[in-house]
C-alpha cells in the first residue's frame, strides 16, 4: 500500500511538473510574439516616417517623382526641359 501511495504521488508530481513546464512554455511563446508584434509594430512606424519624409520632399520641389524611381534634384530639372527649334529638312544641316 505504502508503494502505491508513493508511486500515485510521484506521478502527480510528474504532471504538477509537466503541468508546471506546459504554463512556462506558453507564458514565453506570449512573450516572444508579443515581442515580435513589437518590432513590426516598430518597423511600420519606421517606414511610415521615412515615406512621410519623402512625400515631404516631393512636395516641396527637392525630389522630382518619376516613373522608374530614380528622383532628381529641382536644379537638373531645368536642364532637361530646354528645348530645340524644330529640324527641317534642307534647310537646316544636321552636321552642324
Amino acid at each position: 500500500m505504502k508503494e502505491e501511495a508513493e508511486s500515485q504521488e510521484k506521478k502527480e508530481e510528474a504532471e504538477s511538473q509537466e503541468k508546471k513546464e506546459e504554463a512556462e512554455r506558453r507564458a514565453r511563446e506570449k512573450q516572444e510574439e508579443a515581442e515580435r508584434q513589437e518590432r513590426l509594430e516598430l518597423e511600420k512606424i519606421k517606414l511610415d516616417a521615412e515615406m512621410k519624409l519623402l512625400q515631404a520632399k516631393i512636395e516641396a520641389g527637392i525630389i522630382k517623382n518619376e516613373p522608374g524611381g530614380s528622383g532628381t534634384r529641382s536644379s537638373d530639372a531645368g536642364a532637361k526641359h530646354r528645348k530645340l527649334p524644330n529640324f527641317q529638312d534642307g534647310r537646316d544641316d544636321l552636321d552642324i
